[in-house]
Parts: structure tokens; C-alpha cells; sequence
């Protein structure tokens, strides 16, 4: 069983979503688009996880490998191929189902509430997230689902967590971060941080506040997407 795994930036892994897959026998190849060429179809994996990154979905003249990442997409909904896509992924896969990926009028940096919907308790990947808690966020676009989609999580911001098809789900938060990743992303974004009131004090203050909570959740997502994905690929 292989899993490809589109790091759409360097720095950002899905870090909590690779042990659950290894564990259960899964191979997982590494693509970084900036540099490696993607597959040019899903032949040959059974996962798909696309992680967050510093494009937009707009942006395909400046990162031309945006459009084939959604024809892959595309190609996993159409094959209930397990996907989990993060921030950006998320977006990419909104893109690849028929949605809109807009601007928000207030973007989300650091830590920002999230709201569950009572539908998300039946969900197989998402069943166990609390109502409401807070999540590591950094971004600046949204996703506007189709009607095919199912709305998962909100805040008063945008679309947080959604379910489509039969094995796809994005999050607009960044639920795969370890620590190591966030305090990579404030060496590299402390400024952007702090334009949204971080400073190295707060940030510091508040990754220790919630990272252990974000990462039970998030560790709780990785293996129940894994089992979903072991099951698709070695049916009973």
C-alpha cells in the first residue's frame, strides 16, 4: 500500500498524519512540487494527503503544479480515494469538487475557536472532535463548498472541516502541526505573526496553553483516517 504524500511547503509536513499510515503498512512517498514533478495520475496509491503552503489557489502562474495537485484531487474524489486536505489542501480540494476559494475579509493567524457540527459526531474521521475548540490557523482564503460537500466545522470566520464524497476531508485549520513545525513557522513568519498581535511572548504563552489538546485531536483524526484508509485499500 503506498500513500502520496504533496508537501506544498517545505516546512509544513502532515506530520501527524504519517505514523498512523506507516504503522498499518502503508509506503509514503514525499512530493514537494517546488522541485520534484508530480505523478501524473494516482496509479499505483491508495492515500492521498495535500498539505497546507504559502500559494493560493488563484496563483497558477506563479506555481503552475496548483492545477495538476487539483486534477489529482479530482482523480482520488472520482476513485473514493482517501484524501485529507490541509489549509491549502483543503482549498485545492474545495477547487477540484466545484467550489469557490475566496478571500476573507479577516484572516485567521494563530490560535482561533472552531465550532462542530452535530453532524461531524457520525463522521468516521472527524466523529471524535470536541464542539468547539481551539486550532492553530494561517490563513487568508476560505472555501465555499458545494452542495455536495458536507460542512463538518465552522467558526464566524469561514468553513473549517468538511466531508466529500466517500473518503475526502479537508480542514481549514492546521491540525497535522507538531511543535517542531510551529516553532519553525515563527522563525519563519514572526512577522506576520505579529502584525497579528504574536509577539514572541504570546506565541510562546499560548503553544503551550494548546498544542497538547490540538495534538491529541489531531492525532485522533490521523488514525482514524488511516483506518479508513486500511480498509479501502485492503477491503474485508
Amino acid at each position: 500500500m503506498k500513500a502520496l504524500h504533496l508537501i506544498n511547503f517545505t516546512g509544513g509536513p502532515a506530520d501527524l498524519f504519517l505514523p498512523p499510515l506507516r504503522a498499518r503498512g502503508f509506503a509514503i512517498d514525499d512530493v514537494n512540487p517546488h522541485h520534484d514533478p508530480l505523478p501524473p495520475s494516482l496509479d499505483g496509491y491508495d492515500v492521498l494527503l495535500v498539505t497546507g503552503g504559502t500559494a493560493n489557489t488563484h496563483e497558477t502562474d506563479r506555481y503552475p503544479w496548483l492545477e495538476p495537485e487539483v486534477d489529482l484531487i479530482r482523480e482520488a474524489v472520482a476513485r473514493a480515494t482517501p484524501v485529507i486536505g490541509l489549509c491549502l489542501g483543503a482549498q485545492l480540494l474545495t477547487k477540484a469538487i466545484g467550489g469557490t476559494v475566496y478571500a476573507v475579509e479577516r484572516p485567521e493567524v494563530g490560535w482561533h475557536e472552531v465550532r462542530t457540527a452535530s453532524e461531524a459526531a457520525h463522521d468516521p474521521v472527524l466523529g471524535a472532535l470536541p464542539s468547539s475548540f481551539v486550532a492553530m490557523q494561517w490563513h487568508s482564503y476560505a472555501c465555499e463548498l458545494p452542495s455536495s460537500a458536507r460542512e463538518l466545522a465552522a467558526n464566524d470566520v469561514c468553513v473549517q472541516a468538511f466531508r466529500a464524497g466517500e473518503a475526502a476531508w479537508g480542514t481549514q485549520f492546521h491540525i497535522e502541526v507538531t511543535r517542531d513545525i510551529l516553532l519553525d513557522w515563527q522563525r519563519q513568519g514572526g512577522d506576520e505573526l505579529a502584525a497579528h498581535g504574536y509577539d514572541e511572548a504570546r506565541f510562546a504563552r499560548e503553544l503551550d496553553l494548546h498544542l497538547e489538546h490540538h495534538m491529541a485531536i489531531g492525532r485522533d483524526m490521523a488514525e482514524r483516517f488511516a483506518a479508513v484508509a486500511a480498509r479501502v485499500a485492503r477491503p474485508a
